[in-house]
């Protein structure tokens, strides 16, 4: 863990639960039944497929917001 961190570590991930409960949903399988099932995960897969997420509509939906793409990807701040 580094030495300084933005957050403080909450007490759920201090104490060990929150890497015991990561571990057991992997185990069983649960994240896995989870990304076909909840709507938010099955609306970014299509979303994923449809290329919502490509480079080229990244910068499209960038450059609508008018952050223009740079060499250094500095966008807005130049």
């Amino acid at each position: 863990m580094k030495a300084f961190r933005y957050r403080a570590p909450s007490v759920r991930r201090l104490t060990g639960v929150t890497a015991v409960k990561r571990s057991v949903k992997r185990a069983t399988g649960v994240s896995q039944v989870q990304a076909w099932t909840k709507p938010a995960r099955v609306k970014q897969r299509i979303k994923q497929q449809a290329g919502l997420y490509s480079p080229a509509m990244r910068v499209a939906r960038q450059t609508a917001k008018g952050k223009f793409p740079t060499f250094l990807g500095l966008g807005k701040f130049l």
